[in-house]
């Protein structure tokens, strides 16, 4: 009969539909489940609560103070954290006896990824004034996180300017009391001269 066959039809259609609808859907839940074991890989920590520090401060607490470009990175575990790690190629020691890589937390290392919100990122090629501390692990820290990372930019007076922006983390003075950062920019000539004067008024170490 007429009816019965086009009764058929539709009942294939039907079920072409559904084949195609559970397919499509299987696919979709597939694709949700690998965007989810990536997501499951990427690790956002807590954001940072950083201490006011002055330059004086850096550059009495400093292991190590140099100038020095970034020539390269890498990642690593180091116990359950990643760490980026820099190399450095050290232009001028301005204090103490650096190593050439500094390390910094966060990072990507294979599928695994950290963020460290308030974490600075050095980049390759550029010049910097870094204030370092050697920690009892061997690993070499930036003073302060940010606040020890000054870009350096050569002037056209033959001078070269050491500055850094405003940090956007949470700052907190010594009694505790939340400041608002206002960024640093100051002669690397200057920075100098205040390291000598600190250390013959024996309140840097050498």
């Amino acid at each position: 009969m007429p009816g019965s066959s086009l009764l058929s039809v539709l009942e294939s259609i039907r079920n072409e539909w559904q084949g195609r609808c559970i397919w499509k859907c299987v696919r979709v839940m597939t694709r949700l489940r690998h965007i989810a074991a990536a997501l499951l890989a990427v690790t956002l920590l807590p954001g940072v609560t950083l201490q006011q520090m002055t330059v004086d401060e850096m550059t009495q607490q400093a292991t190590a103070i140099v100038t020095a470009r970034v020539t390269g990175t890498s990642a690593s575990f180091t116990g359950q954290t990643i760490y980026t790690h820099y190399k450095l190629q050290i232009t001028e020691t301005l204090k103490g006896f650096p190593t050439q890589d500094v390390v910094v937390p966060g990072g990507t290392v294979g599928k695994y990824r950290q963020l460290f919100p308030g974490t600075p990122e050095l980049q390759p090629g550029q010049d910097y004034l870094l204030f370092l501390w050697t920690s009892s692990t061997g690993l070499t820290h930036l003073m302060g996180l940010s606040q020890g990372v000054f870009a350096l930019a050569p002037q056209a007076d033959g001078s070269t300017v050491a500055s850094r922006g405003i940090i956007g983390e949470l700052m907190l003075d010594k009694t505790g009391r939340q400041v608002r950062d206002q960024g640093v920019q100051m002669k690397l000539a200057d920075v100098r001269t205040r390291i000598v004067t600190l250390q013959r008024s024996g309140t840097v170490l050498r």
